[in-house]
């Protein structure tokens, strides 16, 4: 699956007791935590590289986290 979109650090899951600061892909079609297969899901710093820019990623989609197996900038 590939999801096109820009990154951004923001606020998920307000008012839970999930509520945290998350790197989320914003597409056209939806809002997805990012998280990279096989890395850290708490601290991923290649993630924190990726915030500001627009993507091009493919992997799966779990709900609403996006398992990026790689991604480009778009």
């Amino acid at each position: 699956m590939e999801r096109r979109g820009n990154v951004v650090r923001k606020k998920v899951a307000a008012g839970s007791k999930s509520e945290r600061s998350a790197i989320v892909l914003q597409t056209d079609d939806g809002e997805y935590v990012l998280r990279i297969q096989g890395g850290n899901p708490f601290d991923d710093g290649r993630l924190d590289q990726l915030v500001g820019k627009r993507i091009r990623a493919r992997g799966q989609l779990h709900g609403y986290t996006f398992l990026m197996d790689d991604w480009a900038e778009a």
